[in-house]
């Protein structure tokens, strides 16, 4: 199996790249791609940038360049009650926030041709549930939503039916869009930084920013190197 990472911001993947055995990097079209293993796996890690045109051009870089065929989006995200920060969420329906084609007939949030949401596959999300589960990591299944905006209020998100619970980021449905297209599984896990709507929000974004940017990586390569593909 070989893996692509897809990691908005450095902080986010440094210490990921620091535990690959057989480290090389390949630069190509303005991205890093640090290449090696973690544990069984080969591993691919870019730093895509923020927002879903980065994304999505980092993903489709790791198919069609490196072949990868599962693509894991991983990194922090806002939350909504009764999220709590530190929380750890597996991403069982990611959908668009700040989508809006209903012209055409189709869902808030969704582009026309295009699911309302994707999920990963039955087999990558049993795989990850049983690796967390083996790790003694506490996780929650929970939507969601991906915005080209950091989202400090619930005014962004009045036309969203199915708030509560949910995490709130910038990449994860534009990887799963590209990897629903591109025809690999793909994994969107967040680490819950800050909770929107909360007073000192963005204080506690930039207070718990990057412990749990840290925290989220070592889950991660620890979910890499103990998840094992039949």
């Amino acid at each position: 199996m070989k893996i692509g990472i897809i990691a908005a911001m450095k902080h986010e993947m440094d210490l990921l790249t620091n535990q690959l055995d057989d480290l090389f990097i390949e630069d190509y079209a303005s991205f890093k791609f640090f290449c090696g293993s973690l544990g069984n796996n080969d591993v691919i890690i870019v730093e895509s940038g923020m927002g879903k045109a980065n994304a999505v051009m980092a993903s489709t870089l790791l198919v069609s360049r490196f072949e990868c065929n599962l693509l894991i989006n991983t990194g922090i995200a806002g939350g909504i009650s009764p999220l709590e920060t530190n929380d750890v969420i597996l991403g069982t329906k990611i959908m668009y926030g700040d989508v809006d084609a209903r012209i055409f007939g189709v869902s808030y949030g969704q582009i026309p041709g295009m699911p309302k949401y994707y999920s990963p596959s039955d087999t990558i999300l049993m795989l990850a549930k049983r690796t967390l589960n083996k790790l003694n990591i506490s996780y929650k299944q929970e939507k969601i939503y991906t915005s080209d905006k950091f989202i400090t209020t619930f005014e962004p998100l009045k036309e969203i039916e199915e708030k509560e619970g949910a995490a709130i980021e910038m990449e994860g449905c534009a990887v799963a869009q590209t990897a629903t297209r591109l025809g690999v599984d793909f994994l969107v896990i967040r680490y819950i930084c800050d909770i929107i709507g909360k007073e000192n929000q963005e204080k506690d974004y930039f207070k718990f920013e990057h412990d749990v940017a840290e925290r989220s990586a070592l889950i991660t390569s620890e979910l890499i190197k103990n998840i094992y593909f039949e």
